[in-house]
């Protein structure tokens, strides 16, 4: 899991982010409901944290479980994250599908790769 929960990482240049390809984590699970997509994803517990949470949940498992729900549009997004397309192909399909500006889709769908990533659920692989 500690390859999806890289922190602090430096920043790339615009084009070179959006030619990288998201890759699901493969720990995520997702279910379908009337609001969108439910993700399900595994994230470590702090050590500092850990007493509380042993305490609170009396379970002694470093890892809980946290759940993100996807509306329409964020679910399509997840959806199109097939661990070949890059960002920017992406971005061109959800404009399509939303009419949207190619700059504006970019910026969307960039900002939502990006708090994937931050949660663990999507790493970005550089394209080939």
């Amino acid at each position: 899991m500690a390859f999806f929960r890289k922190r602090n990482q430096p920043s790339i240049p615009r084009q070179q982010a959006l030619a990288c390809i998201p890759v699901r984590n493969p720990e995520a699970g997702q279910h379908r409901n009337d609001e969108g997509i439910l993700l399900s994803y595994p994230v470590e517990v702090k050590p500092w944290f850990q007493g509380i949470f042993r305490r609170v949940a009396a379970r002694s498992s470093p890892v809980i479980v946290r759940k993100l729900q996807l509306d329409a549009m964020g679910g399509s997004v997840w959806e199109m994250i097939d661990n070949r397309r890059s960002v920017r192909e992406i971005a061109e399909i959800f404009a399509r599908r939303n009419g949207l500006g190619s700059r504006e889709a970019e910026i969307a769908v960039s900002a939502f790769v990006r708090e994937l990533g931050k949660r663990g659920l999507v790493a970005l692989r550089m394209e080939e």
